[in-house]
């Protein structure tokens, strides 16, 4: 099956991927601040340890990498460099950064 998504759709759906990952580590954070704050010596029913928190932002982490490179991979070679040429280029721009990753794993001019 052909890659039917536009070039515009690409950058959109890695920045897309790029907040839920941002919104999940976020969350993460606010588990974990909220831990410290108000420790408990047993979970009790439905408990959750910081452990399982752990375990569970480790998966996303892994889900998001393989989102992510499941959308670049499946881009053509024009749709790569169409969505890099709509960003700014600059770093900490975690899309564009991305998309230079697999320019260069390509051997894509910019």
């Amino acid at each position: 099956m052909d890659n039917t998504a536009s070039q515009f759709d690409l950058l959109r759906q890695l920045r897309a991927l790029i907040a839920q990952r941002n919104e999940a580590a976020e969350a993460f954070e606010i588990f974990k601040q909220d831990a410290v704050l108000a420790p408990t010596t047993e979970l009790g029913e439905g408990g959750v340890s910081s452990d399982d928190a752990a375990a569970v932002a480790a998966e996303e982490v892994d889900t998001f990498k393989a989102q992510t490179e499941g959308l670049l991979v499946s881009a053509t070679d024009d749709e790569v460099l169409a969505a890099y040429q709509q960003t700014e280029g600059g770093v900490g721009d975690l899309a564009a950064e991305a998309l230079r990753d697999e320019m260069r794993r390509r051997n894509l001019d910019e």
